[in-house]
């Protein structure tokens, strides 16, 4: 097949296969996002013995300050999504996050690694929402779960060749080189989305009835009051932000968590650990997705019935896992847990796709983002690092065990508010 640059202007003008190479494409853009952002994890060790850093600094790295960064510029990035071209946007913030994921391998100290996070974090506010749109455009409303949930499962995949690659070249290498030999290749990925991917029309997906007259959305603040007035968007939000907090966090410590406690070598934490969080969570996401797919095309409702349930069956069996002296009891735990863990993505922010409507699709899942990542990314690692440094005095072993437990609470919330978002669904639907 023959890619082109060539705008896209009707949905039946292009193939069932191009659609799916769009699909795949950004999957992989999002795959290389969350390895340059998640392999921070397995390097964590031997950062905070090299530079001498606490716990709550490598949270505040991995986490708050991260997040402000990511949260802050992605509104304003998914603004320009809603008006300009999507895909010259993601290749563009794709070199900026690779170029200084590579840059935080010559870090000197804690200012050098934060300013260079700081960076990452400001690029990849500009691969989501753009992603989002542009999928929604090439898929119908009825098959948006489904392929938002084999997108939302590049993250699973990225976590686990950021785990084991990272942990693998950490040993070889060292943390350095490992940051700078994952952060290059996102050059080569941007410069395949600018020569392949075709920019389509917005709403194409609808029928034409159901097209927007315009694709321009009015005023800024005005669409951001009409999307606030939406109580299920907020509530997705709120609800996909507490869940954040125990997946970024979680996902965050292990490898540290694994190496402390139970004594594994970064390259075999990484290993394990990218097969359960990573591979295990992609099937689960993309199993959880298409069942919903299913489930929701008489009934939105599951699209938040279901991540309300997964986010159910998760927290027991992280709380069993962190607790289990024995490490072949705890990795067993484990599985369920990651199974479950990213199933909430896909059909969450399919029902944030709908609720926002066309014009205004970009926009509303970054709004979204903007209180779920705050709350997540910038919460969830911060909060077990600084539990952790509190009982590091008297158990200096096993506190991060403290700082993993504290932050499973935050499911509790997190399940309320998609139970909440489920009863509004249909009355805020917009398509």
């Amino acid at each position: 097949m023959k890619f082109t640059s060539t705008p896209v202007s009707s949905f039946d003008s292009v193939s069932r296969g191009y659609r799916y190479y769009v699909l795949a494409l950004l999957t992989l853009v999002f795959i290389v996002n969350f390895v340059d952002r998640q392999v921070l994890s397995v390097l964590i060790e031997p950062i905070k013995r090299d530079l001498q850093l606490t716990d709550t600094q490598l949270g505040l790295l991995s986490g708050l300050a991260f997040a402000l960064f990511y949260v802050t510029a992605g509104v304003p990035i998914a603004r320009l999504a809603d008006l300009k071209s999507r895909r010259n946007l993601i290749a563009v913030c794709m070199i900026v996050w690779s170029s200084m994921t590579a840059l935080c391998g010559t870090a000197a100290n804690f200012a050098h690694l934060l300013l260079a996070r700081i960076g990452v974090a400001v690029g990849e506010a500009g691969c989501v929402a753009p992603s989002h749109s542009i999928l929604s455009d090439y898929f119908r409303p009825r098959d948006r779960a489904t392929a938002l949930s084999i997108y939302a499962a590049g993250a699973s995949v990225g976590v686990f060749i950021g785990l084991l690659g990272g942990g693998w070249l950490a040993e070889a290498f060292g943390w350095r080189a490992a940051l700078v030999i994952i952060g290059l290749p996102g050059i080569a990925v941007a410069l395949v989305v600018l020569v392949t991917l075709r920019e389509p029309r917005r709403g194409m997906s609808l029928p034409s009835q159901g097209a927007p007259s315009s694709s321009a959305p009015t005023h800024f603040w005005a669409d951001l009051g009409r999307l606030l007035r939406r109580p299920t968007l907020v509530f997705i939000a709120l609800a996909g932000g507490f869940q954040s907090m125990v997946t970024y966090g979680v996902a965050t410590w292990l490898p540290a968590f694994f190496m402390r406690v139970h004594g594994m070598t970064p390259s075999r934490a990484g290993a394990t650990l990218a097969v359960i969080s990573g591979l295990v969570a992609g099937v689960g996401a993309i199993v959880g997705g298409s069942i919903t797919a299913r489930l929701s095309r008489n009934e939105r409702r599951w699209l938040l019935w279901v991540p309300a349930i997964a986010t159910v069956v998760a927290t027991p069996s992280y709380a069993f896992a962190i607790l289990s002296p024995s490490v072949s009891a705890s990795l067993l735990c484990l599985v369920p847990a990651a199974f479950v863990s990213m199933v909430y993505v896909g059909p969450a922010l399919a029902a944030t796709h709908g609720v926002a409507g066309v014009s205004l699709r970009a926009t509303g899942v970054a709004l979204t983002l903007f209180v779920s990542n705050l709350l997540g990314i910038g919460g969830g690692a911060l909060l077990v690092g600084v539990v952790s440094d509190a009982f590091v005095a008297a158990e200096p072993t096993v506190s991060l065990r403290y700082g993993l437990l504290a932050v499973l609470v935050a499911n509790v919330p997190a399940t309320i508010g998609y139970l909440l978002a489920a009863n509004g669904v249909r009355d805020d639907w917009h398509e």
